[in-house]
């Protein structure tokens, strides 16, 4: 079960449109059921990237069983809120990937594991 969050300091204009793609693509690069799939996105405007609040960015967490490519995943997702949230500097697009177990992982009242 994929859960995707995204932190931004960007204003989101059509964001569950956003949500939806993000959704899609994480759907089809980890080999997941769309069904399972959860995305959220969080507009902050106090956050910083590169010592700065000007600087717009975002900062991803996603946690699923299983990865699956990694690299793939990072590139077309960096892509794809580069273009969505017009994030020019891509340094400022930062991802923590988190592997997590089956066992500690739950929905509808019960683990995968």
């Amino acid at each position: 079960m994929p859960y995707l969050t995204v932190y931004t300091n960007v204003e989101l204009k059509g964001g569950q449109k956003i949500a939806e793609e993000a959704s899609s693509l994480t759907a089809k690069i980890l080999h997941k059921p769309e069904s399972y799939v959860v995305t959220n996105f969080i507009y902050n405007p106090n956050m910083a990237f590169g010592g700065s609040h000007q600087n717009k960015g975002a900062l991803v967490e996603l946690k699923s069983i299983g990865l699956g490519d990694k690299d793939r995943f990072v590139a077309e997702l960096t892509d794809l809120l580069a273009a969505r949230l017009n994030i020019s500097n891509t340094q400022y697009i930062a991802m923590a990937l988190i592997d997590a177990p089956a066992a500690y992982t739950a929905c509808a009242g019960n683990t995968f594991g």
